[in-house]
């Protein structure tokens, strides 16, 4: 049995050997794969940098839009409160007009009638002397004079307001000219900030499986480091022990011969000796002490009784969050009342696409766009008298419309009108909308 033992440990010896091998190859790959990942994250990183100096960019051009949308907004508000000024002008020009329209015509009667001349030859013939024929004909000519000069004022107050109306909506026009190409770069913003953000996320995404993967390798090299350790201490042990062997089958053998030595002197001495004349027969029965042993039946209880387990199913996932409830001309209407704010989505402030945006995000949880051009694009477009409640009207041409807001029925909306309103209720018959969305 112990001449077996060294055999199997140099065999041991070997296996070991032979294992340790490739688990040192393996550890250099995976330093280069470490490397590689190392590689992978830094550039990732230089990536989310750039990213994030693009997102600064786009955030400086939002701030820069929003100063002038808040200008634009200042230059509307100073326009509605001439616009409102000119409007009293007008009415109280035109009730001065109408009196002055009762003189006028009387006068031009008096003159088709009797004639200026007729007029004037009454005067100085009825007068009491010539300097009160003068008087009279000086207060007449004052008189005439007096109401062509209030001719000529109507005349040209008539002029003035017809001039200020066409500079009016000459103004109008231009700022709806404003608000369209404000509406297209808000739609330009959000796209970038979508693609911004989408790029973001997938930088850090693709980061952190990069680092996850990293972090995998280096367990994988500790792994076989410790593993390559475990294997050098067992390959000490099995050389230990095999010294061991090797010297106790040397001790073995150096006994043996000294046991062969002593017994050859003892036959040589036995030998000289005269044999004994009685000889005890040899006992050549053998005699069983201890009966016959029946080995251990190690099979009958030693199987695995376990049973496999039964998979425990994974729990629902977390169900989305529902919508608050409610349609989108309720959850507008909740909101009546709040301040308008250019670019504001709510739920504190909003202009006329955020108040959609957050209404349809809340009542149903759909995204219907964060300007108005992508919002056109949210249902079937229909004339403004077939809209019902929950539909949108558009204001300006459709892909370059400018204002929005959500019908209410019967001609109704509410829309974030602009900073002097807020958030209110309109009707079709005060600001009349271009055309229709049915949603």
């Amino acid at each position: 049995m112990k001449k077996s033992v060294l055999p199997i440990l140099m065999v041991c010896s070997l296996t070991l050997t032979s294992i340790a091998m490739p688990l040192g190859a393996s550890a250099d790959e995976v330093d280069s794969k470490i490397q590689q990942k190392d590689q992978t994250i830094t550039g990732l990183k230089a990536q989310e940098a750039d990213a994030q100096n693009q997102v600064a960019a786009v955030q400086e051009q939002v701030a820069s839009i929003n100063e002038k949308a808040q200008s634009l907004l200042a230059e509307q508000g100073k326009l509605r409160s001439t616009t409102k000024n000119l409007e009293k002008e007008i009415t109280q020009l035109n009730n001065r007009i109408k009196k002055r329209e009762v003189a006028i015509k009387k006068q031009a009667r008096d003159v088709q009638v009797n004639g200026n001349s007729a007029s004037y030859m009454d005067a100085v013939l009825n007068a009491k002397s010539f300097s009160d024929a003068i008087t009279r004909v000086t207060a007449m000519t004052t008189i005439v004079n007096a109401n062509n000069d209030l001719v000529k004022q109507q005349q040209a107050d008539k002029k003035a307001v017809e001039t200020k109306k066409a500079e009016n909506e000459s103004k109008l026009k231009e700022l709806e000219a404003n608000q369209v190409e404000l509406e297209a770069q808000k739609g330009d913003l959000v796209k970038a900030e979508a693609d911004l953000n989408v790029l973001q996320t997938t930088l850090a995404a693709e980061r952190a499986t990069a680092e996850d993967q990293k972090a995998g390798l280096v367990k994988e090299k500790e792994a076989a480091v410790a593993e390559r350790a475990r294997i050098a201490e067992q390959e000490k042990l099995v050389a230990e022990n095999a010294k061991k062997e090797k010297e106790a089958a040397a001790a073995a053998k150096e006994t043996a011969s000294s046991s062969t030595t002593a017994s050859s002197s003892s036959s040589e001495e036995q030998s000289t000796t005269p044999s004994s004349s009685t000889e005890t027969p040899a006992n050549t029965g053998t005699t069983n002490t201890g009966g016959n042993e029946t080995p251990a039946n190690n099979n009958g209880g030693g199987g695995s009784n376990d049973q496999p387990s039964t998979p425990i199913p994974d729990p629902d996932p977390t169900p989305v969050p529902e919508p608050t409830g409610g349609s989108a001309v309720a959850i507008a209407a909740a909101q009546v009342g709040k301040p308008y704010v250019w670019g504001a989505k709510g739920p504190n402030s909003f202009d006329c696409s955020g108040l959609v945006y957050y209404a349809y995000m809340q009542a149903t949880g759909r995204n219907v766009g964060g300007y108005t051009v992508a919002q056109e694009s949210a249902g079937t477009r229909i004339s403004v008298g077939e809209a019902q409640a929950g539909d949108l009207y558009f204001w300006g041409s459709p892909g370059a419309s400018y204002h929005v807001a959500i019908a209410t029925g019967g001609g109704g909306y509410i829309h974030a009108g602009n900073e002097s309103t807020g958030v209110e209720y309109s009707n079709v018959g005060s600001f009349t909308p271009s055309f229709a969305v049915r949603m």
